[in-house]
This record gives C-alpha cells, structure tokens and sequence, in this order.
C-alpha cells in the first residue's frame, strides 16, 4: 500500500497572544469553578467509617 502525499506537513500552529479580555475571562473563570464537598468523617456513621478505615476495628 503507498500512500502519496500533496503537501508537506506543516510546522506547529502559530497561536496568537491572548487579549487582555481573554486574560480576564479565563482568570475570571478559574475563581467561579465550584468545588466538590469535601467527606467530613466526624459525620459519617460508624458503619461507614469502619469501612473506610477510619476506625481501628472496634
């Protein structure tokens, strides 16, 4: 099987400097992301917690 090829592979892409309004909305962007609730121990029940691992084995 051959394959013939039209053009030469082009170099990397020429990306251009981000804007200043870019710059913004990506900082703006980062801040508002929500966080997924932390797994507090102290709440669990001691089923849960010995399955876990939490607890020694009592």
């Amino acid at each position: 099987m051959t394959c013939i090829v039209d053009q030469a592979p082009m170099g990397a892409l020429q990306f251009r400097e981000p804007s200043l309004w870019h710059k913004l909305s990506m900082a703006f962007r980062r801040r508002t992301v929500r966080r997924l609730p932390r797994l507090d121990p102290r709440e669990l029940s001691d089923h849960l917690k010995r399955d876990l691992g939490f607890l020694d084995g009592r």
